[in-house]
């Protein structure tokens, strides 16, 4: 309601954008320092992220109403390491939408689902972003595809955008 202000003072129909930085087992607002964009008060529904130059790092493309597209590109400086996942199926859809990725390296266990969805009118990237922070290489990396095979791929080196064909049977562990 672009009246919400009226009824309930502390509430506001535009808002600054919010931008947190993970730290682990809390989030710090960093907006004051990530730009002009996140000072300004918005109407802004969508959000797409994704990694739009294929350096390693996850962009956002925010949209708002009667206004216009902000596309934050993240250019942060990081000495940590990375890796994306392509998604192919065959058996099971093209997109792999649904497939069920855990990523295993020295330091930790990550998991992620193929999916497109996200926010308000909004699709993401399908691809699957990993943060390796120190960890230079992947020590595994198992897919359930939507058909029930199952995949692993062992000792994946980081810094790299990888495409994973689905096989036509699951693979020897």
């Amino acid at each position: 309601m672009d009246t919400i202000e009226l009824t309930f003072p502390n509430l506001h129909y535009r808002e600054p954008m919010l931008l947190a930085r993970n730290m682990g087992k809390t989030f710090v607002d960093v907006s004051a320092e990530a730009g002009a964009v996140f000072q300004q008060p918005w109407v802004a529904r969508g959000l797409a992220t994704g990694d739009l130059d294929n350096d390693g790092r996850v962009d956002a493309v925010v949209t708002t109403n009667d206004g216009p597209i902000h596309v934050l590109h993240n250019d942060t400086t990081t000495a940590n390491h990375w890796l994306t996942l392509r998604l192919v199926g065959h058996k099971s859809n093209r997109d792999a939408i649904g497939a069920v990725v855990k990523l295993s390296s020295e330091h930790g266990t990550q998991f992620a689902v193929v999916t497109t969805a996200g926010s308000y009118l909004s699709s993401s990237d399908k691809r699957l972003h990993f943060g390796l922070g120190q960890d230079v290489a992947a020590k595994s990396i198992e897919v359930q595809w939507p058909s029930g095979i199952r995949q692993t791929i062992q000792n994946v080196r980081g810094d790299q955008i990888l495409n994973v064909d689905e096989p036509s049977a699951p693979s020897a562990k």
